[in-house]
């Protein structure tokens, strides 16, 4: 919002230099990014947060400067006299136009306007056009509440219907562009077509150029959410638009008008012939009220005010105020729909009186004992335990389009359709949290970066509700430990990094799985006892293609966190480290492709005891020494006892028996 110094001075009485000014009004919360002196002139930026629409105009603006120091504020005074002759005005739907005033205005001239308007919408940076239309935007500037002219000989039948766009009409706004016009679009339209896009853009065919002798001044209330979307679909802006999406007025609408109808009479030599405040019915506009005591305010500010002060400067912000008994009851202007509760009321205080002018004190802090949050600290855990093994965290966008999912093979998962999305590439909320890392991984590549470990913490949508996941990846080469080189990224270490996670967990197991993200063989379903809790495996080269992703081996998971939250953990005991020397010893099988090392495991895990204290898995290999149909697999087992250093000859029988076992009961092939 851009305010000119000298013009704002007409509003109000300001004795300080614009420099001081732009401070106080800063400190009051209307920050002033920008001062720019042109002609003599001082141009203010302010920045205007969006819960406060009344500071879109000058009147606005002057009201807060009124207050700060503590000057009255000097509103136009207005003297117009309007016809009991009504105009023909019909609002189809009273919910998106509350309030609609047109007024009619006969035999004027339209030319220049005069040059202290000019010089004023030039200095804010808006062109000038003619007397007409430069009033309609000098007044948008003054009120906030923007105004339209239609050239009143141009509408047909001469009368005004405020209703929904019909399918397939067009209409070609005055920046000359031909727009399709839906059902999900205000206009205003004549008798037989559009004449403007509400609250948006007005009509090129009604517009007022110097021919036009008759117009109809518009001045309305357009619900915000309509305007916005309306907007958002025609990919339009406006200062109206700009306006009426945040919220202007409703009860403001007549006196912007007359305001209006007062220049343009005044400035055109035109007479006003017709007149009509139509509004909405079923629509009650109630003035809210909110009560406060002194102690609330003292006691919330830490100040000693008293109502004599409270009362003033609520009053110069628009409200009516009655003090009882040490109690404030205050009447919220039209104006000001950010004020809601008591808490408000105190915060209009402390900005206007000034935050470095209230005095301050020492908090008082009671110690309460607070349960800690155990879903806190199991994602805490979570993270720490992903840190510790490389990965780095990264967070995706929630709101994602319709194609990532279908270049991820994930097309059937039915993604939640956004009403109203920002861009096209935000139009569905992610049921699945593989596209985004996707995303991330593609990025980082594209940047040289192909050795990653990224996991992401975050929500997945679907009709059924919310669910947090944890997803993971891996990409590239991996190092793990300085003195070794680093290695490719295999399905194991992805497998690795999750029975870490899931370390304190039991019954936690590993299946193979048919999933349309992952080549076969090299995928599987992660559970906790007999319950799916997520799934992992090599992306496919056709989506790696898809996502433009060249000559990468791509490792996913996404685990389901709720599901393991939910499952109870295994005790964990302190056990003293062995002071006896380990024996390990390697195995070499060849086991049919479709065995998982789940089963070679379980086996040896039940006939290593009482001193096998590991199985770790070395590698996997394909070749022509492997029989066809099988795949060969190296672990190492490793042996040690607590209490005696083991012998050879007892490490040798358990070793045999696993092997035996292996042949027997999975037709392993011993290498």
């Amino acid at each position: 919002m851009k305010i000119s110094f000298h013009w704002l001075k007409e509003y109000v009485s300001v004795n300080l230099s614009a420099e001081k000014l732009a401070d106080k009004l800063t400190m009051a919360g209307l920050e002033v990014e920008k001062m720019t002196s042109i002609d003599g002139d001082v141009i203010l930026e302010l920045e205007i947060t969006p819960n406060r629409p009344d500071c879109l105009s000058y009147l606005g603006v002057a009201r807060e400067v009124g207050v700060l120091l503590r000057c009255p504020l000097k509103e136009p005074r207005i003297k117009i006299k309007l016809p009991k002759i009504g105009l023909k005005i019909a609002i189809a739907d009273p919910k998106a136009c509350r309030r609609y005033i047109g007024t009619l205005i006969r035999d004027i001239t339209v030319r220049e306007s005069p040059v202290k308007i000019k010089r004023r919408l030039e200095s804010v940076g808006m062109r000038t056009i003619n007397n007409v239309v430069d009033i309609t935007n000098f007044c948008l500037m003054e009120t906030g509440q923007p105004l339209h002219a239609f050239d009143y000989d141009k509408l047909e039948g001469g009368e005004i219907i405020v209703r929904w766009a019909k399918a397939g009409e067009r209409i070609i706004t005055i920046d000359g562009v031909e727009r399709s016009l839906d059902p999900s679009i205000l206009v205003i339209a004549d008798a037989k077509r559009p004449v403007a896009i509400a609250g948006i853009m007005g009509g090129k065919e009604t517009e007022v150029t110097v021919e036009t002798k008759d117009i109809l001044l518009e001045c309305a209330y357009f619900d915000p959410l309509v305007i916005r979307l309306g907007a958002r679909r025609l990919g339009l802006m406006s200062e109206s638009l700009y306006r009426f999406e945040r919220g202007v007025d409703v009860q403001g609408v007549e006196n912007a008008s007359h305001r209006a109808v007062s220049l343009i009479v005044d400035g055109s030599a035109g007479r006003i012939t017709g007149y009509k405040d139509k509004v909405a019915a079923k629509i009650r506009i109630e003035k809210k009220s909110i009560k406060i005591t002194m102690e609330e305010i003292n006691a919330r500010l830490g100040s000693p005010l008293d109502s004599k002060a409270c009362r003033r400067l609520l009053t110069g912000l628009g409200c009516s105020v009655l003090v009882k008994r040490n109690t404030l009851q205050i009447w919220i202007p039209s104006f000001r729909n950010d004020l809601k509760e008591s808490v408000d009321i105190v915060e209009e205080l402390a900005r206007t009186i000034g935050y470095e002018r209230l005095s301050s004190r020492a908090i008082v802090i009671r110690p309460s004992h607070i349960r800690e949050d155990q879903k806190w600290r199991f994602k805490k855990d979570l993270k720490k335990c992903l840190l510790a093994q490389g990965f780095n965290e990264v967070i995706s966008y929630t709101m994602m389009d319709q194609k990532a999912l279908m270049k991820t093979n994930l097309s059937s998962l039915q993604g939640l359709r956004v009403k109203n999305p920002l861009s096209l590439d935000q139009e569905i909320m992610r049921p699945s949290l593989l596209p985004g890392l996707l995303s991330v991984v593609m990025s980082n590549i594209n940047r040289g970066q192909k050795d990653s470990r990224f996991f992401e913490i975050g929500k997945i949508y679907s009709s059924s509700g919310e669910k947090e996941m944890l997803g993971l990846s891996l990409v590239g080469k991996l190092r793990e430990g300085w003195r070794l080189p680093p290695q490719e990224a295999s399905f194991y270490d992805l497998k690795g990094a999750i029975e870490a996670i899931l370390g304190k967990y039991e019954g936690v197991s590993f299946s193979p799985l048919e999933h349309p993200v992952f080549q076969e063989g090299q995928s599987a379903c992660v559970k906790i006892g007999n319950d799916h809790i997520g799934f992992l495996g090599k992306v496919k080269g056709e989506i790696l293609d898809q996502w433009d992703i060249k000559s990468q081996n791509i490792f996913l998971t996404e685990l389901d966190l709720e599901a393991i939250f939910k499952k109870p953990t295994a005790g964990l005991r302190y056990k003293p480290v062995s002071g006896y020397p380990a024996i390990i010893r390697d195995i070499s099988v060849a086991v049919k492709q479709d065995i998982p090392f789940q089963k070679i495991q379980e086996i040896v895990d039940r006939l290593g005891a009482p001193h096998l204290t590991s199985v770790k898995f070395l590698e996997e290999y394909w070749g022509e020494k492997i029989p066809s149909g099988y795949r060969g697999l190296v672990f190492s087992l490793t042996f040690q006892s607590s209490e005696r250093t083991l012998k050879e000859e007892e490490v040798t029988l358990a070793h045999d028996r696993i092997c035996q076992a292996l042949s027997d009961e999975l037709d392993a092939i011993r290498r």
